[in-house]
């Protein structure tokens, strides 16, 4: 039992980690710069990672990424006679559910 919590702590752990990838990467490089001397550099690498990162996040939480917030029908007008006499599901102008 406990080394099935240990293999779901460290998928959950490696999860969580790719998910934050860019600006783990960017932090990397931002301190690498840092230490050649390149403080530039390295406030750039770091501000371009979390950009990229603050990116991704907005492009899995919106629902581009597949997940629930996109809907098929999303203008609400009936498929069948375009009529926006609907509850989302029922047209009353064709009476038909959709």
């Amino acid at each position: 039992m406990k080394f099935i919590l240990e293999i779901i702590l460290v998928v959950l752990g490696l999860s969580i980690g790719v998910l934050f990838l860019p600006a783990i990467i960017g932090v990397f490089i931002g301190l690498v710069e840092f230490d050649k001397g390149n403080p530039f550099g390295g406030i750039i690498a770091i501000v371009i990672g979390l950009v990229v990162q603050g990116l991704v996040l907005i492009y899995f939480f919106s629902g581009a990424g597949g997940g629930t917030g996109s809907s098929y029908n999303d203008d609400d007008e009936c498929p069948y006679c375009g009529s926006g006499d609907t509850d989302g599901n029922h047209c009353y102008t064709c009476d038909d559910d959709f």
